[in-house]
């Protein structure tokens, strides 16, 4: 009886212990965050008709002003669906990011043709404005130090009208890069944390119609979608080259999403289901279907293993909710129950 009791009680020190060395702030360690875009309609007779008038049939209003009709705000919740939390409230919040180091949160605010690119703390305090009253801000990318934000911008002008700013998060600016189409993605971080202007060998190997290639988070590779196939190319060898050749292996696909943290798959959308193919060596490996379902604005989690995304309420609501999906098994739950649209969700 005794040494039961011993038994017992070293059990229950090594299961507090897995709960207590397991646990941060209330959640597993690696499940992460994820941050979206929430969609409220107003709690007036413009947000009463904006959700009842596609169910009459009628012609919706426009959406031109769609601040007339909803709130944006960006909120944070738990891979599991728990500790759901608001971390704006201006209504014109959208499209959130993760730094690298998990201690800001980027996100765009503002009017249309007056966006601004701002950031804020992981639980909503301390926004800054880094940049201004833009005509549209189109996207941006965090540099891997955390420091920094290589923003395209679209100008109000008829000719080469984007651009890309880096700005810190002081707010400083640090020159504008103008070259025709090296501006659509072309431009990107290294390792180190500095802008690296494209080799116009590369450029030129490519189809002329590629723009705005996904780059690899090594940045050894790119992934691009040309013919409704999804291609890849090695950055340095096309560069030295300037020659570039199709694999006749490569994957339908109408849009890419994003590298895996570990850069050996891509996640990309087919006949708007979200699907993965597993590269190495720049060979395609597996190419899977993961959802089965329709799917959008998905993100991997910080391990690779699981992913979010967008899709419709599975209790026949209409609104769009947020899910979590197995990233090998295809195992799909819906973490998000409401009466409202979710949007952009990015996971760290």
């Amino acid at each position: 009886m005794l040494k039961f009791k011993r038994l017992f009680g070293i059990a229950i020190i090594v299961i507090t212990t897995y709960f207590i060395t397991n646990q941060v702030n209330g959640q597993s360690v690696g499940e992460g965050k994820i941050v979206f875009t929430t969609r409220k309609p107003f709690r007036n007779l413009n947000g009463f008709r904006i959700t009842t008038e596609t169910r009459r049939g009628k012609n919706r209003k426009s959406l031109l002003n769609w601040w007339q009709f909803y709130a944006y705000n960006i909120c944070s919740i738990n891979p599991d669906g728990t500790d759901l939390k608001q971390l704006t409230d201006n209504g014109t919040s959208r499209k959130p990011r993760w730094s690298p180091n998990g201690n800001w949160i980027a996100y765009i605010s503002g009017l249309d043709l007056k966006e601004s690119l701002a950031v804020m703390k992981p639980d909503g305090t301390i926004h800054k404005e880094l940049l201004k009253r833009q005509y549209r801000i189109i996207d941006f990318w965090w540099s891997p130090d955390s420091q920094k934000i290589l923003v395209a911008v679209e100008i109000d002008r008829p000719v080469d009208p984007t651009e890309n700013i880096v700005v810190t998060l002081e707010g400083d600016k640090k020159g504008r890069r103008r070259m025709p189409r090296w501006t659509e993605g072309w431009y990107h971080w290294n390792p180190n944390s500095e802008v690296i202007n494209p080799k116009r060998k590369l450029i030129e190997a490519l189809p002329k119609e590629v723009s705005w290639p996904e780059w690899s988070p090594d940045g050894h590779w790119i992934s691009f979608v040309t013919d409704n196939l999804l291609m890849i190319a090695e950055v340095e060898t096309t560069s030295a080259t300037g020659r570039w050749f199709q694999q006749r292996s490569e994957p339908i696909c109408q849009n890419i999403e994003e590298w895996s943290p570990s850069g050996d798959r891509i996640l990309f959308y087919t006949n708007g289901e979200i699907c993965v193919a597993s590269i190495n060596q720049g060979k395609f490996m597996e190419v899977v279907n993961l959802s089965m379902m329709p799917g959008w604005d998905a993100t991997w989690d910080p391990e690779g293993k699981r992913v979010a995304f967008i899709s419709r309420d599975q209790k026949q609501r209409r609104v769009n909710q947020i899910f979590v999906m197995d990233a090998f098994t295809g195992q799909v739950d819906q973490i998000t129950f409401t009466n409202y649209d979710h949007f952009d969700p990015h996971w760290k």
